[in-house]
């Protein structure tokens, strides 16, 4: 590894204290950061901290030759920079250099992954998702907590999970998510099949309400609040744009319909037009066990770090380190420190407003 004039490397760390106290997910962030500031540690680098306030993810971070930088629910360009954030199962972390879900390097450029995602062992592989999945379902974990009480429908039925309206990853919709829903719901009805729709926990949007409330009073139209896991269970298809709840269905063996870009996107059969969702939903094509168990495996070994892998996350950051080269000046990180309030004084007042 490179050393700097004076023995050390300098390497700007995000500091999303604002998560830090998140009711849901506060412990989960604070766990990865002690792990992350251990592994720092052993590299033997200085830190610069920046306080991360909330809706800066689209800020531009420092790029170019310089320091490296390590970010929290960022996305942008390639450069001397490691963007981090949960990934759709705990304990594992996403650290990729363009962003996350559909703005990674990850969904952007699937071909450069091919190859590690075929080289997987086929049995390890199968027997981790295996695990994983029986985990899972056990211990009803989720992303968001999920109730206990089990309200059972008879199984068969096409489920959806739906996103929160304003969220970033909206961006990676091929079809509009009302539209889309629509569609699902008529080719179900052709096929004399049911739907369970599940409204996103954090969902408060009254155009949601309202679409959820015509769509509730077609006979095969279902509104559901049960656990994830139940659902997927009895579903015989889940579909929807890009809501990690399609993870976990592949985690679960599901075959799954998706409808926007994603890291995941290459493990579901993807769509691009009305048309063919609703054909998806008619004839679903068939799922290839042994590709998903390879991605999937792959995606949680090797793209993601687990919360505790102090190990993992020091080579992630020592590869980094090995490419980037001199350093930014002091005025370009008053720059940066500014540009992440500038864009997050502006989100909160987009969200306001509109």
């Amino acid at each position: 590894m490179a050393d700097t004039a004076k023995g050390r490397r300098i390497v700007t760390l995000e500091v999303p204290e604002a998560w830090f106290r998140d009711p849901e997910d506060g412990q989960r962030h604070r766990l990865f950061y002690s792990s992350l500031l251990a592994a720092l540690a052993d590299l033997g680098v200085l830190l610069d901290p920046v306080w991360l306030p909330r809706g800066a993810e689209r800020a531009p971070r420092p790029d170019g030759a310089g320091d490296a930088t390590i970010s929290f629910h960022s996305h942008g360009r390639t450069g001397n920079i490691l963007r981090c954030k949960e990934a759709y199962v705990s304990p594992y972390y996403t650290m990729d250099r363009m962003g996350y879900a559909c703005f990674s390097e990850l969904a952007s450029h699937p071909e450069r992954f091919a190859d590690a995602i075929a080289r997987q062992d086929a049995g390890r592989a199968g027997a981790f998702v295996r695990a994983l999945a029986q985990e899972l379902r056990q211990e009803n974990r989720s992303k968001y907590r999920q109730p206990e009480k089990q309200d059972r429908m008879e199984p068969g039925f096409l489920f959806v999970p739906l996103q929160v309206e304003n969220d970033s990853v909206a961006k990676g919709l091929w079809l509009d998510k009302f539209k889309a829903l629509r569609c699902l719901v008529e080719a179900a009805a052709a096929q004399g099949s049911r739907v369970v729709l599940k409204r996103h926990p954090r969902c408060r949007s009254r155009s949601v309400s309202a679409l959820l409330a015509e769509l509730g009073q077609r006979p095969n139209v279902s509104l559901s609040e049960a656990s994830i896991h139940t659902l997927i269970a009895d579903a015989r298809l889940v579909a929807g744009a890009n809501s990690g709840v399609l993870f976990e269905a592949l985690i679960q063996g599901k075959p799954v319909i998706s409808y926007a870009a994603s890291d995941f996107g290459p493990a579901t059969q993807q769509v691009r037009s009305y048309d063919e969702l609703a054909r998806a939903v008619a004839v679903p094509a068939a799922p290839d066990p042994g590709f998903r168990d390879r991605f999937l495996f792959w995606y949680l070994t090797e793209y993601c770090v687990r919360t505790d892998d102090i190990a993992a996350m020091k080579r992630k950051i020592g590869a980094l380190l090995d490419s980037a080269a001199g350093h930014r000046s002091r005025d370009a990180g008053r720059a940066y420190r500014y540009r992440l309030y500038a864009y997050s004084l502006a989100d909160r007042l987009r969200k306001r407003l509109f």
